[in-house]
């Protein structure tokens, strides 16, 4: 029993324009319901098209990410309107090339590569961990670990990981 286990939420700041969409279509799927009601017959699919949408806006409005370390292996969940999980990455960390903070010198080399970048942190510019850059293969991960995490992964692979 030498696991060692890690877990981090972030939550993903909300975009005003996904509000402002949420707040127009609850507007429209009232107004097309009232219409409906005084005899306008495409009123109801237009109502229950706009309440449908306003729910759809509703649970992407609240995206979160838990970061999952356990014994070499970095899982990462989105969860949508905290209630659906869906496993977006799951990262084997004996393949790290290097873990570093975004802003770090040391990602200079890594930057003009060709591969899948993603980002799954909160999306905010100074949050309350610093957003890290990990690499593992041709994949480029921005996520936000605590300085726990971050001290974690540097016991497993003490050279590939920089915290300046």
């Amino acid at each position: 029993m030498n696991e060692t286990y890690y877990e981090v939420m972030v939550t993903r700041k909300g975009s005003p324009m996904i509000k402002v969409a949420q707040i127009a279509s609850a507007f429209l799927a009232g107004i097309f319901a009232v219409a409906m009601v005084m005899g306008f017959i495409w009123g109801i699919l237009l109502a229950a098209a706009f309440g449908v949408a306003c729910y759809m806006l509703t649970i992407f409005s609240v995206v979160e990410y838990e970061y999952l370390y356990v014994d070499k292996e970095l899982q990462i969940d989105r969860i949508l309107g905290k209630s659906s999980r869906k496993r977006m990455e799951t990262l084997d960390l004996n393949q790290l090339e290097i873990l570093a903070p975004v802003r770090s010198h040391e990602l200079d080399s890594y930057r003009n590569r060709n591969g899948k970048k993603v980002d799954y942190s909160s999306g905010e510019g100074a949050g309350e961990n610093p957003k890290y850059m990990l690499i593992v293969g041709d994949k480029q991960v921005i996520f936000e670990p605590t300085p726990e995490m971050v001290k974690t992964i540097h016991m497993f692979a003490p050279r590939k990981v920089f915290t300046y």
